[in-house]
C-alpha cells in the first residue's frame, strides 16, 4: 500500500494541519506516524547492506510498514522518543545513542523524497544555534540585528517583530512578493542551512529585508495551499 508519511508526535498542530492539507491533493493515505509508535514496533527489520534500504516494521495493531510503500514522508522528529528507556539506569545513555543512530540510520536510507532530511545534530534536519543562524543570514545578504557575546551569558540578540513569513523549498521562495535581491538573498540563507524546506520570518527595516528567525519545522498554515501544493509536488514526484 502506497503512503505518504509524517513522521510528527501526535499533538503536534503543524503536522495535524499539514495532513488535512494534503489528503485532498495525494490519491494515496496520508498518515501521521509518531516516533513512540516507530520504535515500540512489536518487531523491526531493517537490512542495511541493502542499497534500497529495505525495512519492515510490524506494529502491535497487525499494520505492516514495507520500505516500497513510503512514497514521500514529512520529517518533524525533533526528539528522540525514550520514555520507555526510563527504567534503563546505567544503561540509558548508551540506550539513547544507539537509538539515535538507529533512526538517523533508517531516515537515512529512505530512498523517497523527504523533507526534511536527518542531520548528525538533529533528526528532523539541520540545525543551528542563534549566533550561527545571525552568522548565516548576514552571509546570504540579509541585515541582521545586532547582539553581543559574553561568555558567562547566554547570547540574547535583540530581535525585531516578524512582519513577512517566506518559505525556501528546492530553490524556490513562496511567500509575500519581493524585490529580485532579497530573493536571492533568502535563497542563499536556505541553501547555508542546509535543508531543503526552511520557514524564514523577516521584518522591513530602514528599507532592508532583516532577518528574525527560521525554523526547519515550519508552521505550514502560514504558507497556505501555496505551500502545501509545493510540497506535494515534491513529495509525490
Amino acid at each position: 500500500m502506497s503512503r505518504l508519511l509524517i513522521l510528527a508526535n501526535p499533538d503536534d498542530r503543524a503536522a495535524l494541519w499539514l495532513r488535512g492539507a494534503l489528503v485532498s491533493l495525494a490519491d494515496m493515505p496520508v498518515q501521521v506516524l509518531t516516533p513512540t509508535r516507530l520504535v515500540c514496533a512489536r518487531s523491526i527489520t531493517h537490512r542495511l547492506p541493502s542499497p534500497s534500504g529495505d525495512f519492515r516494521f510490524e506494529f502491535a495493531d497487525g499494520d505492516v510498514l514495507l520500505a516500497g510503500e513510503i512514497v514521500g514522508l514529512v520529517n518533524r522528529m525533533t526528539a528522540l522518543p525514550t520514555a520507555h528507556l526510563e527504567f534503563a539506569a546505567a544503561d540509558r545513555a548508551y540506550a539513547e545513542a544507539e537509538l539515535h543512530a538507529f533512526l538517523l540510520g533508517w531516515l537515512g536510507s529512505l530512498a523517497c523524497p523527504m523533507l526534511n532530511p536527518p542531520a548528525p545534530e538533529s533528526l528532523a534536519g539541520a540545525w543551528h544555534s542563534d549566533v550561527a543562524a545571525l552568522h548565516l543570514a548576514a552571509l546570504a545578504g540579509l541585515d541582521c540585528a545586532s547582539a553581543s557575546v559574553d561568555a558567562d551569558t547566554p547570547l540574547e540578540p535583540a530581535r525585531a517583530t516578524a512582519e513577512m513569513v517566506h518559505f525556501v523549498l528546492d530553490g524556490r521562495v513562496i511567500g509575500p512578493i519581493l524585490p529580485a535581491r532579497d530573493r536571492d538573498s533568502l535563497l542563499q540563507f536556505a541553501h547555508l542551512w542546509g535543508t531543503r524546506l526552511l520557514q524564514v520570518e523577516t521584518a522591513r527595516q530602514r528599507g532592508k529585508l532583516t532577518y528574525v528567525a527560521a525554523s526547519a519545522v515550519p508552521h505550514y498554515s502560514l504558507g497556505g495551499h501555496a505551500l502545501v501544493r509545493a510540497m506535494a509536488e515534491v513529495l509525490l514526484a
